[in-house]
């Protein structure tokens, strides 16, 4: 719909956007509070009051959470703080991890800040060898990179894995 229309009136408020913002006396108030993970830190989320003698409207920032990112990168457990975390939606997006204990007790220090939800995304990196058992606890990534490696295709195959590597961490940051 065309903006111009909307010229005769002194102010004109539409919810439906997302995030806050303005064209002339048009006014997208945005969500009051984070809704998906793309809104993640977006302090401008709230509501607005509206002085229906003067017109005038105020923001009101949300002072609140929903979601929250780590990004893990061989830090360590006992000196991050896990109190903020308290039921919110967390995602850990891992960097780097070289030690599997001290991951673990990392993740247990961030799941006992009893959060409401934890989602743990993992860069991994394609496997150097075609050949690997599959093992029950195998993670999505080697299970393409074995197809791909099974398939009868006649394509560059560390080029399709690299690809699939690429739109698989993509996706795993945005969910």
């Amino acid at each position: 719909m065309e903006w111009d229309i909307f010229k005769k009136f002194k102010k004109t408020f539409s919810g439906h956007y997302h995030c806050r913002s303005n064209q002339d006396n048009i006014y997208y108030l945005g969500n009051p509070y984070e809704m998906f993970w793309n809104d993640v830190n977006d302090v401008n989320r709230g509501f607005h009051l509206f002085d229906t003698e003067t017109l005038e409207h105020t923001p009101v920032n949300n002072p609140y959470r929903l979601h929250h990112i780590i990004y893990y990168n061989d830090n360590d457990h006992q000196l991050f703080d896990a109190r903020e975390l308290e039921n919110k939606i967390v995602k850990v997006v891992v960097r780097h991890k070289s030690d599997q204990v001290q991951f673990e007790k990392f993740i247990d220090k961030v799941y006992n800040a009893n959060v409401a939800e934890l989602k743990i995304v993992e860069n991994f990196a394609l496997q150097e060898s075609a050949e690997f058992e599959a093992f029950e606890s195998e993670d999505t990534l080697s299970i393409l990179n074995r197809y791909i490696e099974e398939a009868e295709i006649d394509l560059d195959r560390s080029r399709v894995q690299k690809l699939i590597q690429e739109v698989y961490q993509e996706a795993c940051e945005l969910v």
